[in-house]
């Protein structure tokens, strides 16, 4: 069986491709789908350029946008503010309006999105969680605000819920309320994310020591399918056992091979889901030789069983 990477699987069937060009004269290829859903629009973006791009953008109703960058750095420009969110990051804004400039700062970017109008907010209106209090306080104050200080690591859990979105196997009235429901649970999750990081000491960490660890990241989610073991992910980051351990939680809330699992129990799930692996099939695909050992873990890492993804 061929094996993809986290994001290969991402991106929804009926992209629309066009080549832009900036005011500068760059140019990229694009390719774009959007879905325009009564109280939002969902977007997937996929971009190739030779050097930075930069798109214009300008809307004077409010909005709340989910955000991920699937793969490749992007900022935005507005109002002389700068925000910077890397590869394999996502935040979670509101904003009044917006007069500035999108950046794709990579040669390939892969982003996800939603933008979510007003008539939605009541659904997503929580106030379980500190920050969220503190978010909706300046929502209702129309300032800008952001769930978290800064952008957040994607995690597996995330992008499985992005994949139930590009492949919705429903239509009509269902569809909408499908999508609407998973836009709401992707919400949560980056809002509990959120709480759970505040707090966090991650200010400790250098600079180069926070590059080393997001190569880190990087390395596992390449070689996810592998045998792994912690000296090789040291050696291809360029820190030490120790650094790496410690770091690591620090940086991204989970050990490394806490979010190797993650990333083998997303994909192993979405194989389960959206072909016709079986689970035998899917638990070998992992690195488990034995099913019974498999469907232990799945159910330890979602609640429930693999088998339960077929009925």
């Amino acid at each position: 069986m061929r094996k993809k990477g986290m994001t290969g699987w991402l991106f929804p069937p009926g992209a629309q491709q066009c080549c832009f060009v900036d005011a500068r004269g760059v140019s990229a290829q694009i390719l774009l789908s959007e879905e325009h859903l009564p109280t939002s629009t969902i977007f997937f973006g996929c971009t190739q350029q030779q050097e930075k791009i930069t798109l214009r953008e300008q809307y004077d109703t409010p909005m709340l946008s989910l955000y991920f960058s699937l793969e490749g750095d992007t900022s935005s420009l507005s109002n002389g503010e700068v925000l910077s969110v890397l590869g394999q990051q996502h935040i979670v804004s509101y904003k009044p309006s917006f007069d500035g400039y999108y950046v794709f700062d990579s040669p390939s970017v892969k982003n996800f999105g939603v933008l979510i109008n007003e008539s939605f907010f009541d659904r997503l209106h929580m106030d379980d969680l500190d920050c969220l209090k503190r978010f909706w306080d300046k929502v209702h104050a129309n300032q800008v605000a952001d769930i978290s200080p800064a952008p957040m690591n994607i995690t597996a859990r995330q992008l499985s819920l992005i994949h139930d979105i590009a492949y919705c196997p429903f239509n009509g009235k269902m569809r909408i309320n499908y999508l609407e429901s998973k836009i709401v649970e992707l919400f949560i999750l980056q809002a509990a994310q959120a709480e759970s990081l505040r707090g966090m000491n991650a200010g400790s960490i250098s600079k180069a020591d926070a590059d080393k660890l997001q190569a880190a990241r990087v390395y596992i989610r390449e070689h996810m399918f592998e045998p792994m073991s912690l000296h090789e992910i040291s050696r291809a980051s360029g820190l030490n056992e120790f650094k790496l351990k410690k770091g690591f939680r620090e940086l991204f809330g989970t050990t490394a091979f806490g979010y190797l699992n993650e990333l083998r129990m997303a994909y192993a799930r979405q194989l389960i889901l959206n072909s016709d692996c079986s689970i035998l099939e899917a638990a070998y695909s992992v690195g488990y030789a034995e099913p019974y050992s498999f469907t232990r873990a799945f159910r330890k890492h979602f609640g429930y069983l693999p088998s339960e993804l077929k009925g």
